[in-house]
């Protein structure tokens, strides 16, 4: 890590607090947003004594701990796989495992947890003992020693076969050699296509596109009013157009700094993938397309609207679900696109992390490992009667299992390829001085990620021209580095 960040780093999230955060890394589905529990207030999901949901039988081959008591607070991102999460342990899964523990669940959208997160953890207040973050923070807040170490006591639980975990999640939750996050669910990114769209224009996705060839097939599909040929998030923040639009600028070639921390988005590769972004949504995407987030565009895709879209693969078990899309068999799954490297190296997963100053760290722990086990899959899927809702990406087991590979015959293998072909650590073709595939592992990216996509919507709309854009998001860029102390 830049030995300049722990010096920057309460700065940047004390910047970080005072404006909101536009982020949905991993926000996955169409009902995430109305999942939510009303208010987003906090509630006691362990039922009461006596109430623990009928069965009371343990699931999967846990077995029920009543030695393990405490009560612990949980702050969770509303995506469905939390939301599914949440209504198992509301309705006592958890307590026929830990009887003794008490839950508190605070589950809200993904802007405002990031935002309460960010606040209690950064400002050590204690609310919570476990929360759901990514691989952005983990890095930054386990060198502050705001986060406990889990590697150790996952490692020693045999049932738990932390060796299940895909390298690639773990690598991203590591410092200093230790283990500071479990991963819940793991994504990588691919391209997401009406099957009856491109049949009736005559065309053929290729297994691997490029992105070239996805706008050649955004021009022939593309009817204003009707269906737009591609949908890419335009919602500005670091995490909303952010993280495809990241991607697309290591595809090209591109790179946010130079190996001085030089801001590099004027440069040839980089300013041709933002231009690229821009014009492709000019000309192909969806009107008000600044207000298309992660589940906007997912919805086009499923009602019809929209050809293509480039996005999360955590989406690929809810858009072929029929309850939620009746036109699931009409969807059809290629890699992400490739220009001058192979993909663009998005990599991210929704974790449970433990509060380095939680007063229930026995119980913080056990719930972790409950909810991050694959005993815990098994569960969801048996109470949902389904894969929808369980959470994938994360283990390889997922990938072994039988019921699974039957459900996710069209996408599981360009899902764990694309898992596990990204290098967030080597993330663009030439050398640049961070890691992180759709962000720069910075603590000032948050701001600087939402300030700069702020700039691109402005030009997507037309009010600055998108020359004006790039240079105007190269000076914050140069800005930041110097301000944070990382150029010489």
């Amino acid at each position: 890590m830049h030995q300049r960040f722990s010096r920057t780093l309460m700065l940047a999230f004390a910047l970080l607090l005072l404006a909101p955060l536009l982020t949905a890394f991993g926000r996955t589905g169409v009902l995430a947003q109305d999942a939510t529990p009303d208010s987003g207030m906090a509630q006691d999901a362990t039922p009461a004594a006596g109430m623990a949901g009928g069965d009371a039988t343990p699931a999967g081959g846990m077995t029920a701990n009543p030695d393990i008591s405490g009560t612990i607070d949980v702050g969770m991102v509303a995506n469905p796989q939390m939301v599914a999460l949440q209504e198992l342990v509301e309705g006592g899964e958890f307590n026929k495992i830990y009887p003794n523990i008490t839950v508190n669940l605070t589950v809200l959208p993904e802007n405002e947890i990031r935002q309460t997160i960010t606040q209690d953890i950064t400002q050590q207040g204690g609310q919570f003992d476990v929360v759901t973050i990514g691989p952005f923070e983990v890095p930054l807040w386990a060198e502050q020693g705001w986060l406990e170490e889990v590697g150790d006591d996952a490692a020693a639980d045999p049932a738990y076969d932390l060796d299940d975990v895909f390298e690639s999640m773990k690598a991203g939750l590591t410092y200093e050699e230790g283990l500071y996050a479990l991963p819940f669910y793991g994504e990588s990114a691919m391209t997401f296509y009406r099957k009856d769209l491109f049949e009736a224009a005559g065309l053929e996705m290729p297994e691997r596109p490029t992105w070239t060839q996805i706008a050649e097939f955004a021009a022939a599909i593309h009817k204003p009013g009707e269906v737009s040929g591609v949908c890419l998030r335009g919602l500005p923040g670091w995490g909303e157009m952010g993280a495809p639009l990241g991607t697309v600028i290591n595809a090209f070639g591109g790179r946010w700094f130079d190996e001085e921390w030089n801001a590099a988005l004027t440069e040839e590769d980089s300013a041709a993938a933002i231009r690229f972004y821009i014009e492709t949504l000019q000309n192909y995407g969806p009107e008000g397309v600044t207000g298309n987030g992660f589940t906007e565009s997912e919805t086009l895709l499923i009602q019809g609207q929209c050809a293509q879209w480039y996005d999360a693969t955590s989406a690929a078990e809810l858009i072929t679900d029929p309850a939620i899309n009746p036109d699931a068999d009409q969807i059809g799954f290629a890699y992400g696109p490739s220009q001058k490297l192979e993909g663009g190296n998005w990599l991210w997963s929704w974790n449970f992390a433990m509060a380095a100053n939680s007063d229930a760290k026995e119980a913080a722990l056990a719930f972790m490992m409950w909810a991050t086990s694959k005993d815990y899959i098994q569960t969801v899927v048996a109470a949902e009667g389904g894969w929808g809702r369980a959470p994938t990406g994360a283990r390889q087991s997922v990938y072994d299992d039988p019921s699974y590979q039957e459900r996710a015959a069209d996408f599981a293998e360009i899902v764990l390829n694309s898992i596990n072909e990204a290098n967030p650590n080597e993330p663009t073709e030439e050398p640049v001085p961070y890691t992180g595939g759709q962000f720069v592992r910075i603590p000032e990216f948050q701001e600087l990620g939402n300030e700069a996509t702020q700039i691109f919507a402005s030009a997507i709309v037309g009010d600055i021209s998108i020359d004006q854009a790039i240079q105007d998001a190269n000076d914050l860029a140069n800005q930041v580095a110097q301000e944070g102390g990382y150029q010489e």
